[in-house]
């Protein structure tokens, strides 16, 4: 059957021709001597190398090289430098707060708490206008915390918990991002006796406590039939059956299994993160320490410690100096407080996420 050609029709060998001209990948293209090589003309999402202002990409180790990267790497002395800087300018202001000053004291150094990222925030776009006063300066798109609030505010937290510990009392801390956090936070509380919650917060954990125990008297029982010997009387299925139970009951209830009464101090490792901790605690008038970046409502809290808790490091840090603190009023050794920075050892993963 004949197609009729029109000006404004062309014929099915045109129409084909025209379709497949965007879809062409190479072409050949012949240089002076005469020599032909394949070209990809489609843009390559990585390329082996190229330039990136004065600075050389690498698709397999990025950035490299040049000055403007240096702009990211510390050198060995920079914390020693900058914190000199800082620590001078923190005893300073507390020079001008004779009250403060008589009840601070140092727990560690300016340059470990640096090396940590403590002190950078979050980008402005995410910051909570209360938060304002805790800040220093604002670098890039991030607000920068300003150190003196932190030092002074683990130094109160100190003081509160140490008497803590004199008084055999027990916190409850709180902290579900990041597996590193997580183990450590039951390590801490564990090594002081104190309680922990280190997987998704349970409505009602504080506000309905009495609901909570049933569940965990069944996981004490459920532990004790295994501690003894007692589930070798039950079916292997039955037995089965137990140990999920145990398993499932145990993330959730396991760092609270012995918390028959209410805990005298909350430790919060993110206000924003455990929001609902924090309103329980308060209507029961329990009081609350956390670690607040610069998008915290610090409104809610007795002790804000303003420092970066997106940085395990930082986390990490102050949740061994609180624990510390406790520990220290119970008569025990402190692994963190009133050491030297080489005898603290941090994770290496920088990130909260990680």
């Amino acid at each position: 059957m004949a197609i009729n050609k029109t000006d404004n029709v062309g014929s099915v060998e045109e129409e084909s021709t025209v379709k497949a001209e965007p879809t062409k990948k190479i072409s050949k293209i012949t240089d002076n001597e005469g020599k032909t090589e394949v070209v990809q003309e489609e843009k390559k999402l990585y390329r082996k190398t190229r330039d990136y202002g004065d600075r050389e990409y690498n698709s397999e180790k990025g950035y490299k090289g040049k000055k403007s990267s240096e702009d990211f790497k510390k050198s060995k002395t920079y914390y020693k430098d900058k914190s000199a800087e800082i620590k001078v300018a923190i005893e300073s202001k507390l020079d001008a707060n004779p009250t403060v000053k008589a009840k601070y004291k140092e727990l560690v150094s300016i340059s470990k708490l640096m090396e940590t990222g403590m002190h950078i925030g979050l980008p402005s776009r995410k910051w909570n206008p209360k938060m304002k006063k805790f800040i220093y300066t604002k670098k890039g798109k991030n607000y920068i915390i300003d150190l003196y609030f932190t030092v002074v505010a683990l130094s109160e937290a100190y003081h509160f918990l140490y008497e803590l510990g004199k008084k055999d009392g027990k916190a409850l801390f709180v902290g579900t991002k990041g597996w590193i956090v997580k183990n450590h936070i039951k390590i801490e509380s564990r090594k002081v006796g104190s309680f922990f919650v280190n997987q998704r917060w349970l409505g009602g954990t504080l506000t309905n406590l009495k609901t909570i125990n049933n569940s965990t008297k069944k996981l004490s029982e459920l532990v004790a039939l295994q501690k003894f010997g007692e589930i070798s009387k039950y079916s292997k299925k039955e037995q089965s059956v137990i140990l999920k139970d145990i398993e499932k009951l145990n993330k959730f209830f396991g760092g609270i299994r012995t918390m028959k009464d209410l805990p005298d101090v909350l430790i919060v490792t993110d206000p924003v993160e455990e929001k609902n901790a924090i309103l329980e605690a308060r209507k029961l008038n329990i009081p609350i320490i956390a670690i607040c970046n610069t998008n915290a409502d610090p409104d809610n809290i007795d002790i804000v410690i303003p420092a970066n808790n997106y940085s395990i490091k930082s986390v990490y840090l102050i949740i061994g100096i609180l624990a510390d603190a406790i520990a220290l009023g119970q008569g025990k050794t402190a692994n963190y407080i009133g050491k030297s920075d080489s005898e603290i050892i941090l994770p290496e993963s920088k990130n909260q996420n990680q």
